[in-house]
């Protein structure tokens, strides 16, 4: 049962990633010019999330609130643990590791990265459950 519980909440990862890919596709054909991929767009984030929000709920629904928990501690612990590396790499190398654009968090992080982490503390939380 936890197996099948990971390959819903991937599959529905994997879906997502893909529509994304179909939408800036069926963009082209309809508009004969090329969505810019590199050109940040809330849309493109907020599609980019969707789906995977959207496994996160349906795990939630499905086997409680520690999916929930699992997102939102990890979201919180990966945020810290990313800004804390690339301050203490700077402070050891005297460079930046990583560089965020927007919305950036002390210029080490970004708050566009804080769900990120939430969604891979739940990969990995089903993950554990499925092989053990």
């Amino acid at each position: 049962m936890a197996f099948n519980d990971f390959f819903l909440y991937f599959g529905m990862v994997v879906i997502g990633l893909l529509l994304e890919d179909l939408a800036r596709r069926l963009h082209f054909i309809i508009t004969k010019t090329h969505y810019k991929e590199h050109h940040f767009t809330f849309g493109k984030y907020f599609f980019l999330l969707l789906f995977p929000l959207v496994a996160v709920f349906i795990t939630t629904l499905r086997l409680g609130t520690t999916a929930l928990s699992a997102f939102l501690i990890c979201a919180a612990v990966g945020t810290f643990l990313e800004w804390l590396v690339g301050f203490s790499y700077y402070q050891v190398v005297g460079e930046r590791l990583w560089t965020y654009h927007r919305y950036a968090i002390k210029k080490y992080t970004s708050f566009l990265s804080i769900p990120i982490w939430g969604l891979a503390g739940v990969f990995i939380w089903l993950l554990s459950r499925a092989i053990s």
